[in-house]
């Protein structure tokens, strides 16, 4: 069992390198996680104004996603499985950016999930501290949305049945 805080996120997740946005696993249980990320000056979606896009919570929430899916898979003596961003419902933005150096906080917890592989997880990001003068949403609140997301058992049959059916 893996236990808190994990600082190699990259482990879990079927990403590398700067696409990693999560830098801990604060703490997780059989539906959530929590998990830490930083805006730093490298950061791979960074904008020429010293930035980031609030749309790209979006990835950071299907990053909380797959490592709670990473450290199951980890726990059972499994590999690391794809998985995929079907979309989003009622996705909402309280901020348009996020500024270098803001520390967050990313949060999910499982809503639904089915035998197929398909699951709805409920995911909030919050600012916990962002630089002087950052005006910060109401309770540091910049993004909430359910997530779809689809990660088959076997993703090489799924593949093969897909490939086959387009051709």
């Amino acid at each position: 069992m893996l236990s808190c805080p994990i600082s190699d996120v990259a482990a879990l997740l079927p990403h590398s390198g700067h696409m990693v946005l999560l830098d801990e696993v604060l703490a997780y249980d059989h539906e959530s996680l929590q998990a830490s990320a930083h805006i730093g000056a490298d950061h791979v979606l960074m904008q020429p104004d010293g930035t980031v896009p609030a749309w790209m919570a979006m990835e950071i929430m299907a990053q909380c996603i797959a490592a709670l899916d990473g450290i199951h898979a980890h726990n059972g003596g499994e590999s690391v499985r794809l998985g995929f961003l079907l979309g989003t419902r009622k996705l909402h933005l309280f901020a348009d950016t996020l500024p270098l150096g803001c520390e967050l906080l990313a949060e999910t917890r499982q809503s639904i999930r089915d035998n197929n592989g398909f699951a709805v997880f409920d995911c909030s990001l919050r600012i916990i501290a962002a630089p002087a003068g950052f005006r910060l949403p109401e309770n540091g609140l910049v993004a909430q949305a359910a997530l779809n997301v689809f990660s088959p058992p076997d993703l090489d049959g799924y593949l093969a049945q897909t490939q086959k059916a387009t051709t």
